[in-house]
């Protein structure tokens, strides 16, 4: 089994997946996936949007795409009313559509008009558009790398005060790009403005920086409370270090059982980047156990084989 040591290189050599563009859908109205509408409400929403006006198609595309208020769940449907909305010159539809469109959701994927829709939306001051249109920069989605234009949009976002603008500022101090190497006192400022916004994938990065002393003195205490707070909001890679911590008494008492437990909640969060690797450790724990229950279960019969006198010298207890 891999000790959290090991599981470091992982992590900063990739990198630990941040938020999808997707998860901004609907928050600039405060509608997402986790928020529950009644169905006369979805009713109301979706007669409202047969006037064609762009906040209701906005609306109504938010219900098809999250399956809220009595709506069926279809992206397709979603997208075509997000377009109606964005040709109409409504910034969240555009930061919807661009979103949809870069990761193939209900429409075939194409960046480059993703990153045009997106651009549209960041022209419009858009937040959620500013942030993207940074991250596109950086990872090279609609256009080639840049991370010049991209410290740019990212900090004209933070400026409105975007938690994952801040975030990516972070990975970007953490990592060197688009400078001549880490600068690992910015990226922690960055992570804890936005890990304050209750940024999951920062407060992460802040539990990374303290478990292994990444620009900060190593507390593994410390560590352990903010993936503790992670985990409360079902972040698969906090509920992931909770189990490696907890199976090698990294601040906290080995416990096999606490282990497995938080390495299948992490496998239940659907979280593509440690998923796998929270199953991986919990079938290795499983197998390791069962190994040494049959190692003791082995020895201790050999030891009463060994131990049992010779069958004339048996005492006759009749």
């Amino acid at each position: 089994m891999r000790g959290l040591a090991a599981a470091v290189v992982w992590v900063v050599a990739l990198r630990p997946a941040a938020p999808s563009p997707t998860d901004a859908i609907g928050r600039d109205v405060g509608m997402d996936r986790s928020q529950r509408v009644p169905e006369h409400e979805g009713a109301r929403i979706m007669r409202d949007a047969e006037d064609g006006r762009p906040e209701h198609l906005y609306f109504a595309a938010l219900l098809y795409l999250y399956g809220k208020g009595g709506v069926a769940e279809s992206p397709a449907e979603a997208v075509r009313n997000f377009r109606l909305a964005a040709e109409q010159g409504h910034a969240g539809a555009m930061v919807a559509l661009g979103a949809l469109l870069r990761h193939g959701r209900g429409v075939a994927r194409d960046e480059k008009a993703a990153f045009a829709w997106v651009s549209e939306a960041a022209r419009r001051d858009h937040v959620d558009a500013l942030w993207m249109l940074g991250v596109a920069r950086l990872e090279g989605w609609g256009g080639d790398v840049d991370h010049g234009a991209a410290r740019t949009w990212l900090h004209k976002a933070a400026g409105l005060g975007s938690a994952d603008a801040f975030h990516w500022l972070g990975v970007m101090a953490e990592y060197g790009l688009g400078r001549d190497g880490p600068d690992l006192n910015e990226a922690l400022e960055s992570y804890r403005a936005a890990a304050a916004k209750g940024h999951d994938a920062a407060n992460f990065h802040l539990g990374l920086a303290y478990a292994y002393g990444r620009g900060a003195n190593q507390d593994l205490g410390r560590a352990m409370l903010l993936f503790q707070e992670g985990a409360q909001r079902r972040h698969g890679g906090s509920m992931y270090y909770i189990g490696l911590m907890t199976l090698y008494g990294h601040g906290v008492p080995v416990d096999y059982d606490v282990a497995r437990y938080w390495f299948q909640r992490a496998e239940s969060a659907n979280d593509a980047a440690f998923g796998d690797l929270a199953s991986n450790a919990r079938r290795e724990l499983e197998a390791s156990l069962q190994m040494a229950e049959t190692f003791i279960a082995e020895a201790e019969a050999n030891w009463t084989s060994a131990n049992e006198p010779p069958e004339g010298l048996k005492y006759n207890t009749a």
